[in-house]
Order: C-alpha cells, then structure tokens, then sequence
C-alpha cells in the first residue's frame, strides 16, 4: 500500500512539474515573440488548445495507471484474505 502512495505522489509530482513547465515556457514564448497583438492572440489560443489536449491525454495516461494501481492493491488484498482464511482454517 506504501508504494502505491509513494507511486501516486511520483506521478502528481510529475505531472505538476510538467505542467509548470509548459505554462512557464508559453509565458516566456509570448514575451519574447515579435508579433503584432492578433498573432500572438491567435499563437495563444492555439497553445491554449494544444495544451488541454497535452492534458487530457496525460489524465487519461494517469487514470490508466491508477486504474492499473488500485487493480493490483485488490488482488494483493484478496491474496492476503485468501492466505488469512487458509491460516485460520487449519489453526482450527
């Protein structure tokens, strides 16, 4: 169960930093871009665009992971019951 946070905390990490970055590294495209002000309108929404495409398909990766994460905590934990029950029943 340990790792799986210290998974999850990874990848939100991951993720933040990723996300950080690519606002950082727009803002800084903008300011130094030579550009009248309806091409750099037009340069940002289409940044804006590609960005919530970039993260749709990041959560969607994320989601498939913990989705993959949480499976495998079950199977871990049925494992586990299924070994109690066996230990239980032949101390009885």
């Amino acid at each position: 169960m340990e790792s799986q946070e210290n998974e999850r905390s990874v990848m939100m990490s991951v993720l933040a930093g990723i996300g950080i970055g690519v606002i950082v590294g727009a803002i800084a495209g903008l300011l130094f871009a030579p550009r009248s002000g309806s091409e750099t309108r037009e340069t940002v929404g289409h940044t804006l665009s590609d960005l919530g495409h970039k993260i749709s398909e990041l959560s969607q990766q994320v989601a498939t992971k913990v989705k993959s994460a949480v499976e495998s905590g079950k199977q871990a934990m049925a494992e586990k019951g299924q070994q109690a029950d066996d230990e239980g029943k032949q101390a009885a």
